[in-house]
């Protein structure tokens, strides 16, 4: 009788055991196909982020490129802009200096028609100049 009420209990047990496991197994199945969708879902977003990133990739090294081409071209620009304002300094100084010589010409020329000489084909309107533009050369021949 014993072995009887042992072997009852056993099976009934057993039962409860596979109701259990079977539970477990549903439940453990269920969040296996959870997670199998999981990981499609998780690849897709990753082959996603992968095209992504390359296109960022590629538009980072487009405008890399870009960028060092502009740098190429503003060192040129101010390689030239700096020669030009080289001449530029050197036409002035040259104009500067052209500017005082005739102002001393014209001084001089005008200082020999005061002292009754002849001018050499300048008419009278000398002194005139001197009055008029006198002032200025000097202002010129300052700078």
């Amino acid at each position: 009788i014993q072995a009887a009420y042992d072997y009852a209990n056993f099976k009934a047990q057993s039962e409860l055991e596979n109701v259990t496991l079977r539970a477990d197994h549903e439940r453990k199945s269920a969040y296996l196909a959870k997670l199998e969708i999981d990981l499609e879902v998780a690849r897709e977003n990753e082959d996603r982020t992968l095209v992504i990133r390359d296109d960022a990739q590629i538009n980072l090294d487009s405008a890399v490129e870009d960028l060092e081409i502009k740098r190429q071209f503003y060192a040129q620009e101010l390689a030239r802009i700096t020669e030009d304002l080289a001449v530029m300094e050197e036409v002035i100084n040259i104009f500067q200096s052209r500017v005082a010589n005739m102002q001393d010409v014209l001084s001089k020329r005008i200082d020999q028609y005061q002292d009754g000489q002849q001018l050499g084909g300048i008419s009278s309107q000398a002194g005139d100049l001197q009055k008029q533009w006198g002032g200025r050369l000097n202002e010129v021949s300052r700078q």
